[in-house]
C-alpha cells in the first residue's frame, strides 16, 4: 500500500490517502469519505509515519490521475503559442519593410520615410 499527503482542492485541507497505485507530486487523486473528493498529490509518506503520525486515518483512493502527460502537453502548446505570436509580429515587420521598399520608389518622401527607416537598423 501507499500512502500519499494530499490537499483537498474544495476545502483546501491536508489528507492522508492509500492507494495501491503509484502517484507523483501533482497528480490528482480521487477518494470518498462521506462523498466523493479530489486532492492534489503533495508527497509520499512510508507506512510507519503514516499511521503514527495521522493515527491511521486515512482514505482509500478510487483513481489517481496523472497529472505529467497533461502538464507536459499543456507546456507545448505554450510555447507553441508563444511561438506563433513572435512569428506573427515578425511577419507584420517583413511586410511593412516590403510595403515601404516598394512605395519608396514611387515618390520621393515615400524614398526619404524608407531611408529614414532603415538607418534606424544601421550602426
Amino acid at each position: 500500500m501507499n500512502y500519499y499527503v494530499c490537499i483537498d482542492t474544495i476545502n483546501e485541507e491536508e489528507v492522508l490517502v492509500s492507494t495501491s497505485e503509484k502517484a507523483e507530486k501533482n497528480d490528482l487523486v480521487v477518494f470518498y469519505d462521506g462523498s466523493p473528493y479530489l486532492a492534489t498529490v503533495l508527497k509520499s509518506m512510508d507506512e510507519l509515519t503514516a499511521i503514527t503520525k495521522y493515527d491511521g486515518q486515512f482514505c482509500e483512493a478510487i483513481k489517481v490521475i496523472s497529472m505529467k502527460t497533461y502538464l507536459e502537453k499543456k507546456a507545448k502548446e505554450i510555447q507553441k503559442a508563444k511561438l506563433i505570436r513572435k512569428m506573427k509580429e515578425e511577419m507584420e515587420i517583413a511586410k511593412l519593410e516590403e510595403t515601404l521598399r516598394k512605395h519608396s520608389e514611387d515618390t520621393s518622401e515615400m524614398s526619404k520615410l524608407y531611408s529614414q527607416y532603415k538607418s534606424l537598423f544601421e550602426e
